[in-house]
């Protein structure tokens, strides 16, 4: 696979909105009813799940339960909480899996995701397409998470790659952004025919 006069041997993907569909504020609205105010707590926690400091593991899931029962009034208990946190929020995209299993025959695969520690055990035990990665990388076991350039300088190091080597896939303009200011090759997803598209325009092989 060639982008411009590079040679591509790492593929590099996102996990939420290219591998699996998500809806993360379906956690605030399972959390909300449960707060002083329902409405405020819906608008002032959208993305909770996100949160930068949710995410890289500086704050815990008890420490989030405590946060949001000493500002929001949460009156749901501790193990109710967790529960709703960790309900499924996700969904696999239609063709991913397949399109992964016909490129790991050809290239190396790292995945590079945003995401908590809690849910990421839940996202692990139900993907099975993820053992045909090289490197699971995710923000909670990095301390750090997209789109800061480190994550993607790791990728790099941990594949022994130089930048323009790898092609980065993700649904946040942001990091696709980040990653080029880098040397990555990279393309923000939408769907998965528009990607199979960009691949084997590249001349991907396995396609």
């Amino acid at each position: 696979m060639r982008v411009g006069d590079s040679t591509i041997e790492v593929l590099v993907f996102d996990l939420f909105g290219v591998l699996i569909a998500f809806d993360d504020d379906l956690v605030t609205a399972r959390l909300a009813p449960h707060c002083a105010d329902p409405t405020d707590a819906f608008e002032r926690l959208h993305k909770l799940t996100a949160r930068h400091d949710v995410i890289t593991g500086e704050r815990t899931l008890p420490q989030v339960h405590r946060e949001l029962v000493d500002t929001y009034g949460l009156t749901l208990p501790y193990p109710e909480f967790e529960a709703a946190w960790l309900e499924p929020y996700h969904q696999p995209i239609a063709g991913m899996a397949e399109l992964v299993e016909a490129l790991l025959r050809h290239y190396r695969l790292v995945l590079l995701s945003n995401v908590d520690r809690a849910y990421w055990r839940v996202v692990r035990g139900m993907q099975p397409e993820l053992q045909h990665f090289e490197f699971l990388l995710v923000s909670c076991d990095l301390g750090r998470a997209k789109p800061d350039q480190e994550v993607f300088q790791h990728v790099c190091q941990l594949t022994g790659t130089e930048p323009k080597q790898c092609f980065f896939v993700d649904d946040t303009g942001q990091n696709v952004e980040a990653a080029r200011a880098l040397g990555f090759h990279g393309h923000v997803f939408r769907s998965v025919p528009e990607l199979r598209a960009v691949l084997e325009q590249a001349n991907a092989s396995g396609l």
